[in-house]
């Protein structure tokens, strides 16, 4: 029997250290063929010379490109998908350069996707992930089980749960997702988790299968952090996202959802230049994440504009 064909979508900036044990991981899935497609962002340290090793030893797998100029993660991501319009996988997925892939971790996506409910815009998966040291040795779960319970469609408006590096789609969901191309948004993930959820069918697994190394280096890590003044820091220089992200699921997708859905998508989406709809953000229980110390994050972040 044939196996199935995933396309492993990559982006590489500055990844020497780690990218090697990522590869190998990646092409050893068992239960499946796996494919690369590399984007690199103009690395300038051995990342290039690592990626034409792997294009010379598995030719019919692996491909890349350097690109013209320096596109940051997010749309680095997103360009590379687009890129993938005339092809013709089973399964897409998205891998970050430093992670380790348990050698299950596609193949466990393939079965919960296809014991899903159909949709005809098909299924999009994401899951745990196990936080793990330089050394990969693990510290714990990034998702506590008890938190997932609570998650709901009024929830993931204000919360995304999709880490990138977990996320796998069937064909048809990814034909789905190259309907639009979003314009000036901040995360691939939680663009794709928000057309699932609202357009197609989206699955949640609570089981991890990737080990996700946190290291000096990364660019973007998990966002399970202590308080810390570092963290003061960072929220004072973050930008608002989740305008952006509806206003453009809005644009693409909005004969498709819902209509309940829809008017606080809007709401959202107007939230800093209309004083009615922050006041309906404040205010409204339908606008809140999975626990009350989240949720006052929340009214924080849409106080100071920084949702």
């Amino acid at each position: 029997m044939t196996p199935k064909k995933c396309l492993v979508l990559l982006c590489t900036y500055n990844g020497e250290q780690y990218l090697r044990c990522q590869l190998d991981s990646v092409l050893s899935q068992t239960g499946v063929e796996t494919h690369i497609r590399c984007a690199d962002d103009r690395s300038t340290d051995g990342t290039v010379a690592i990626l034409e090793e792997y294009r010379e030893r598995y030719p019919d797998r692996f491909a890349y490109t350097v690109n013209e100029q320096n596109k940051r993660f997010t749309y680095n991501f997103l360009d590379l998908f687009f890129s993938t319009a005339d092809t013709d996988y089973d399964y897409y997925a998205f891998c970050d350069q430093d992670d380790y892939w348990l050698p299950e971790k596609v193949s466990a996506a393939m079965a919960k996707i296809e014991a899903a409910e159909p949709h005809p815009n098909g299924v999009f998966y994401c899951s745990n992930l196990t936080v793990a040291d330089e050394d990969l040795r693990p510290l714990g779960l990034q998702e506590d089980p008890r938190m997932l319970r609570r998650t709901t469609t009024a929830t993931v408006k204000c919360e995304n749960i999709a880490t990138g590096c977990t996320v796998v789609m069937d064909a048809a969901f990814h034909r789905h997702a190259l309907r639009h191309y979003p314009q000036g948004i901040l995360l691939h993930d939680f663009w794709l988790f928000l057309i699932a959820v609202f357009t197609a069918r989206a699955i949640y697994d609570k089981n991890a299968y990737i080990l996700y190394r946190q290291h000096g280096t990364n660019q973007i890590g998990t966002n399970k952090k202590k308080f810390s003044f570092a963290g003061l820091r960072k929220f004072s220089r973050m930008k608002s996202k989740y305008p952006a992200l509806m206003r453009e699921l809005v644009a693409g997708y909005g004969d498709l959802i819902p209509a309940e859905d829809l008017r606080d998508i809007e709401t959202i989406r107007d939230y800093r230049q209309k004083f009615g709809c922050r006041m309906k953000l404040l205010f409204c229980r339908r606008f809140r994440r999975r626990s009350a110390k989240l949720t006052l994050i929340l009214k924080v972040e849409i106080l100071t504009g920084k949702f």
